[in-house]
């Protein structure tokens, strides 16, 4: 089965709230069995509309990374992101290249 993984892009408009979500993101990532894959603070968008900010994260499948994203867990947590950032992408992909 292949991994699946969440791309983030997002402008952090407020660090110090920002913080307070990265905080709660950690200790929930590995209650839901996934990991911070890769991080950027200074990324560059070249095409489209993305944040500074870009980080991958892993799931044991794709499934998984959309139940973990539908959570009412993760859901609650989210208006801690949302409250201190901008310009955010979440895009749920499946990590196979075979399709």
């Amino acid at each position: 089965m292949a991994k699946g993984y969440w791309i983030v892009t997002t402008t952090v408009t407020n660090p110090k709230g920002f913080g307070e979500y990265v905080q709660g993101f950690a200790a929930w990532i590995d209650s839901v069995g996934g990991k911070v894959a890769a991080k950027d603070l200074e990324s560059k968008t070249v095409e489209g509309n993305g944040g500074h900010l870009s980080v991958i994260i892993e799931f044991p499948s794709k499934e998984i990374a959309l139940e973990a994203y539908k959570r009412a867990d993760y859901q609650e947590l989210s208006k801690l992101r949302w409250a201190n950032s901008i310009d955010t992408n979440i895009t749920i992909m499946d990590g196979s290249v075979t399709h």
